[in-house]
């Protein structure tokens, strides 16, 4: 799985970046480079230091213009964080929230809260893992589980 980008600039994809699809790898990218800070600290292109977001992506390998001027022990760290972040915003996407427990509970990395927070910003508005990366949140702080209702779900 680390070699999902250098695969993506190759024609190919990592099987995760297949299921996911086009939209989730590229807004997993973005949200991944400006958790990183890189477009503040990196890019070449002065409106993305100033708003310290991506505004320019490749199209022909989904990577964001502040990626490819990253040293190779940059680009390996970024990767590892990266494949990590997909495979939590895969198991939030599937609903199945026995996976996304295991992946963020049982072993995670010093790096959670952040890719918690990649995921949440990476997924549709109104998707229903925020609420489930809400419970793991609580969970993991040590608080009790939100109490749940149709009219706090769907906000009635």
């Amino acid at each position: 799985m680390t070699e999902s980008i250098g695969k993506a600039g190759e024609g190919t994809l990592s099987e995760w970046e297949r299921r996911i699809g086009d939209y989730g790898t590229l807004r997993l990218r973005l949200r991944t480079a400006e958790m990183l800070g890189l477009p503040a600290r990196v890019c070449g292109v002065r409106n993305c230091r100033r708003t310290r977001s991506c505004l320019l992506v490749f199209t022909h390998n989904r990577l964001p213009l502040c990626y490819t001027m990253l040293t190779d022990e940059e680009r390996k760290a970024h990767d590892e964080f990266f494949d990590f972040a997909g495979s939590v915003y895969e198991a939030a996407q599937c609903g199945h929230f026995g996976n996304l427990y295991r992946l963020l509970i049982d072993n995670p990395p010093e790096y959670h809260q952040a890719v918690t927070a990649i995921v949440r910003h990476a997924l549709p508005p109104g998707h229903r893992a925020h609420g489930g990366l809400d419970a793991i949140d609580r969970i993991r702080a040590g608080l009790p589980p939100a109490a749940w209702s149709w009219k706090t779900r769907y906000g009635r």
